[in-house]
């Protein structure tokens, strides 16, 4: 028999480091279930199954929230409880038992069904990366109805492929020092990825790999740093790749001895390195990676989580993430996300991306916004100086003086029901719009400092859906046109005297950042394994050099020229 030969993925990087080991195929088990009738005299027992599924879920759910680890998993499985304890799901499925006269199983496949069509009807990466948590609770429930347990027979070191792969699943797995993982689906804020990338566990998502003929034993490599997936390497290949995985590890081992050292350039120039966060389950990572405070919080999961979206709820959010980084400031971008069921009005959109999100959803739902800045403001009065507000998808001017005003409503507020608030929370705007890009100059009057979003502004500038797996190759951050957009915003923020920071992936990029640097934007804000060796490439260097680097790739005129002079910092 002829002997397969090597097959390359590209996949998209999602969490670096190199992975050598045989295969794991993590099933999708889940077949469809369909409609079936029960009898009048059956549905007591239907709810009972259902009532002890249930239990055997949360039960199984909570001594996971008990194993051992250093990243606060519980979080993300606590979530999970609240799906499977959702009151208004409880009473849909009951309703399907008692008066439609559905099986357990059906009516627990049809009602979480519905959840999830509303919220792929939302188009909106979050919300689709949110679907994977609940068709896993849906999925659980059902397996508990037959009394079926998924039991997970990866051994230490093989590499899990999988479709996706839901919290509860990868808490289990994280436990079992897997050498990578490969999805099919996924995203950059998936529960997967973020546990990958803070264990330090390679992943590669959007690797199309089921469509090939491979089975538990064969081998892999996966490059979580270029999402490169090898099936059934070569001895050469993989020679090659544990050598690269040697240096890679060494690299890094070098890179965080750097990260408890000043923030300054060899030549003495003060920088801040800050974190992008979003899940408490990343904050333990902060302090050993080298990180200054969050120029970054993400509030959409708790904001998608909490019922009503409820004040008290948000404060205890963003108290527990003040309190984590010491001294250090918290920027808290408002609410960047729409179409959810749990909004009133929302509906699903031809394309989102240039549609009703962020701040535009904001000023149409203003009980929501008002309720945000409540929140953000009484925390703000716990610790008073440390907290910024970040406003997303700004386009137009007249955009941020209706945010402001609803700012001074919410203060006065405040003010007289005799609650303490930090009246100088600075309001700063995302600039990931190229038309705010454009009038920087005058949205500078208005806000008190700018924070680059060079995913999204690389998105609208270039037109390209990063998400379309047709045009994705062309979604390049390094283009020309990226650069002479940030160095116009930077620009206008030095004309008005006020600070600029980065906060896209640009900014986790250690040429990028040198080159950043050189253009005088010195705070910049990255997924926390980023900072170490983003700061070795930045303390190990002189400032003159790196504007030299950044005034030759603002004179650049093609991608590939950028590409040639970014590559020269990009190893160390």
């Amino acid at each position: 028999m002829k002997e397969l030969q090597p097959k390359v993925l590209s996949g998209r990087p999602a969490a670096q480091g190199i992975g050598i080991g045989k295969i794991w195929i993590l099933a999708d088990d889940n077949k469809p279930v369909h409609p079936e009738k029960i009898r009048n005299k059956e549905v007591r027992a239907h709810l009972e199954k259902y009532q002890n599924a249930k239990k055997i879920v949360t039960d199984e759910y909570e001594k996971i929230k008990q194993l051992p680890d250093d990243f606060d998993l519980g979080e993300i499985i606590e979530a999970q409880i609240q799906t499977l304890n959702d009151p208004e799901v409880e009473k849909l499925i009951t309703k399907k038992i008692e008066k439609e006269l559905s099986s357990v199983e059906y009516a627990i496949f049809s009602t979480y069904n519905d959840y999830i069509q509303l919220l792929e009807a939302a188009d909106a990466k979050w919300a689709n990366e949110r679907t994977i948590d609940i068709v896993s609770v849906r999925d659980d429930l059902i397996q508990a109805t037959k009394e079926k347990k998924r039991i997970f027979d990866v051994q230490a070191g093989e590499i899990v492929f999988a479709n996706d792969i839901s919290p509860t699943a990868m808490v289990k797995l994280s436990h079992i020092n897997i050498g990578g993982i490969v999805m099919e689906k996924g995203g950059f804020t998936s529960h997967a990825v973020i546990l990958s990338q803070s264990l330090g566990i390679p992943c590669v998502i959007n690797a199309h790999w089921d469509r090939y003929n491979i089975t538990r034993g064969n081998r892999a490599i996966i490059d979580g740093s270029t999402g490169q997936v090898i099936l059934r390497p070569t001895r050469r290949q993989i020679d090659e790749y544990e050598k690269r995985r040697e240096d890679e590890i060494g690299r890094f081992q070098k890179a965080l001895e750097w990260s408890q050292k000043p923030d300054k350039t060899k030549c003495g120039s003060e920088f801040k390195l800050r974190a992008n966060v979003e899940f408490l389950e990343e904050l333990p990572k902060l302090g050993s990676h080298g990180a200054t405070g969050i120029g970054l919080l993400r509030t959409e999961t708790i904001l998608f989580e909490t019922d009503d979206f409820e004040v008290e709820d948000q404060i205890d959010f963003y108290n527990n993430v003040v309190e984590s980084v010491n001294n250090d400031s918290v920027t808290i971008r408002l609410f960047d996300a729409g179409g959810d069921k749990l909004i009133e009005g929302s509906e699903g959109e031809s394309n989102p991306f240039l549609g009703w999100r962020g701040i535009r959803m904001l000023l149409d739902k203003q009980n929501l916004l008002k309720r945000q800045l409540e929140a953000i403001y009484r925390v703000g009065g716990i610790h008073p100086g440390r907290i910024k507000i970040l406003i997303p998808m700004i386009s137009r001017i007249e955009e941020i003086r209706t945010v402001k005003k609803f700012c001074s409503e919410v203060q006065k507020s405040l003010e007289l029901s005799g609650i303490a608030y930090d009246k100088n929370i600075p309001i700063g705007i995302m600039v990931e719009v190229p038309s705010i890009a454009l009038m920087a100059a005058e949205a500078a009057k208005e806000a008190d400092f700018f924070s680059l979003g060079t995913n999204d502004l690389t998105q609208y500038t270039l037109a390209v859906d990063r998400g379309n797996e047709k045009i994705a190759h062309l979604f390049d951050s390094f283009h020309p046109a990226v650069w002479k957009l940030i160095k116009m915003t930077k620009d206008a923020a030095d004309d008005a005297g006020i600070p600029v920071a980065v906060c896209g992936e640009m900014a986790g990029m250690p040429e990028a950042a040198a080159c950043l640097l050189g253009m005088g934007i010195n705070d910049l804000s990255m997924n926390s394994s980023s900072i170490p060796r983003v700061k070795a490439v930045l303390c190990k260097n002189n400032l003159t050099d790196m504007r030299f680097l950044s005034e030759k790739i603002l004179m650049a005129k093609e991608l590939l020229e950028v590409h040639a002079l970014l590559d020269e910092w990009r190893f160390y």
